[in-house]
C-alpha cells in the first residue's frame, strides 16, 4: 500500500506577494515563506519557480481550496 506525504502551497490574501508553502511531516508542520520583489515578480517568477521545483521533486497536485494548493507524494522510507 502506498503511503503518502502533503504539503499546501499558498498565497497571503493581501500586501506583498507572499507565498507559504507547509509540508506536514510525522514531526509536525514545517513551514517555509518566499517573498516575491513585486507581484510581476510573484506571478511570473516565484509561483511558476516553486510549482516546477514543487514538480520536479514528485509532488502532484490533487486539490485546490480556498486559494491553498494541496500536494502529495509518495512517502520515501
Amino acid at each position: 500500500m502506498t503511503r503518502w506525504e502533503y504539503c499546501i502551497l499558498a498565497q497571503a490574501p493581501s500586501g506583498p506577494l507572499l507565498i507559504t508553502l507547509t509540508r506536514f511531516t510525522p514531526d509536525g508542520a514545517q513551514t517555509t515563506q518566499h517573498r516575491a520583489e513585486s507581484y510581476e515578480d510573484g506571478v511570473y517568477h516565484l509561483w511558476p519557480t516553486i510549482i516546477a521545483g514543487l514538480g520536479r521533486d514528485g509532488w502532484e497536485l490533487v486539490a485546490i481550496d480556498a486559494g491553498a494548493w494541496h500536494f502529495k507524494r509518495p512517502l520515501q522510507e
